[in-house]
């Protein structure tokens, strides 16, 4: 008969092992590139008719997931938030901020894709998807401030990042460590126009 002579040792660490291949395989998965991708290629402020209008143009292209899971019902939020800064003793400090988020939603009994500005209560609606996110190309938003305009020697700031926590509790773990959930942050800086 074979006796079992293993120590405690050996058996902690084989517990171990055990424990650090399904971490790694997380932490492997989190560092896979994002399968989605957002380009920020143009922002600016305009005025129009006394009114401040923030100006976007960018590139989205959602994962085939995040889709999928827009094709069911799930809003997908993109969170815009636009900064005037001035440079301080510790590099640039946030003078004023404002903040947009853009709920893209499909509703499969009325086959609608609404485009949302969830701040300012205006929504645009599309027959098909292509057209919602063609939407997202070219964005035109109101600035509730004239002040956030940046001068010199401010700068303007823009950040763009899939807002996860706007996401249903059961996909949010998946956003954190799925690579088809993963949406690089974009952001585009630019100076601010000289004083009148």
């Amino acid at each position: 008969m074979r006796s079992s002579t293993r120590s405690p040792e050996r058996r902690g660490r084989r517990l171990r092992h055990l424990l650090l291949v399904p971490l790694l395989a997380l932490a492997l998965q989190a560092c896979a590139p994002a399968e989605s991708s957002l380009s920020l290629d143009q922002a600016r402020i305009d005025q129009r008719g006394g009114v401040s209008v923030l100006v976007v143009e960018c590139d989205w292209r959602p994962s085939g997931a995040m889709l999928d899971a827009l094709d069911h019902g799930i809003p997908l939020t993109l969170e815009l938030d636009l900064t005037r800064e001035r440079r301080g003793l510790l590099g640039w400090q946030v003078q004023q901020r404002e903040l947009h988020r853009l709920e893209l939603r499909y509703f499969p009994l009325s086959r609608n894709y609404q485009l949302r500005d969830l701040d300012r209560a205006t929504v645009r609606s599309f027959g098909v998807r292509a057209a919602a996110l063609a939407a997202l190309s070219r964005m035109e938003l109101p600035l509730s401030g004239t002040t956030l305009r940046a001068v010199a020697p401010e700068r303007q700031r823009l950040r763009i990042v899939l807002d996860s926590t706007a996401l249903p509790g059961a996909l949010r773990l998946p956003a954190l460590v799925d690579p088809a959930w993963r949406q690089a942050e974009v952001e585009r800086t630019w100076p601010g126009t000289p004083a009148a």
